[in-house]
């Protein structure tokens, strides 16, 4: 159990709170394909795409694949395909409304601290009717350096006012445990995917679901 003087949540987006994962999967392969004759699978994505920034996967392209793109160009091609799909249609991961209720009932403070844009946050948490459980959004706009640099993190930090030892986070990927555990916070792992949880078996605390969590905090 976490130490009973944690005051405060800081949850990640994408893969943790909302089922995101195939809706990026599904903008995101006909474009690789159709532009370079690169094939993936929804396996593919998780293990070699899910949790990074569009600069580390536009990297990772090359690196790999040879594949000679821009982060513009990827920019401008997944959002017209964002825009065409329907956001409302991701669903929340399993208790995650649930657990967000619980705390609140608790008293403890919470925020989100994401590589997401606040667009994606307003349209996926908005039509969940999520977004009054949280204090304050750390997106991609705020920070210059995303995940998995402690930018994030620290400056949600500063921005609740506690000292690090009454905030813990939640993150799904490698990539967000990083941030947040070099920020200094207690991380919690949460993952069903075999490869993010062999990622993560350097968590202290890892669960498979929301579920868990709150026996961990309270």
């Amino acid at each position: 159990m976490i130490a009973s003087t944690v005051k405060a949540v800081l949850f990640d987006l994408d893969g943790t709170l909302i089922d995101s994962e195939y809706f990026y999967y599904s903008n995101w392969a006909p474009i690789l394909s159709d532009e370079f004759d690169l094939h993936i699978t929804f396996d593919d994505w998780l293990k070699n795409f899910a949790g990074h920034t569009l600069v580390r996967n536009v990297g990772f392209l090359k690196d790999q694949f040879g594949i000679e793109t821009t982060e513009e160009f990827m920019w401008t091609a997944t959002r017209a395909n964002y825009a065409k799909s329907d956001m409302t249609t991701i669903r929340l991961m399993p208790f995650a409304k649930e657990t967000l209720e619980n705390l609140r009932q608790k008293g403890l403070r919470m925020a989100l601290v994401t590589s997401s844009y606040t667009t994606t946050v307003d349209t996926v948490l908005g039509h969940h009717e999520l977004l009054d459980y949280f204090e304050f959004f750390i997106t991609r706009e705020l920070v210059e350096n995303p995940k998995p640099n402690p930018e994030p993190y620290e400056l949600a930090t500063q921005k609740l006012g506690l000292t690090k030892e009454q905030i813990i986070a939640v993150e799904d990927t490698i990539t967000g445990f990083t941030s947040a555990t070099a920020a200094g916070l207690t991380c919690v792992a949460v993952s069903k995917h075999t490869t993010e949880r062999q990622r993560l078996a350097v968590a202290k605390y890892l669960i498979e679901d929301l579920s868990n969590l709150l026996q961990l905090i309270v």
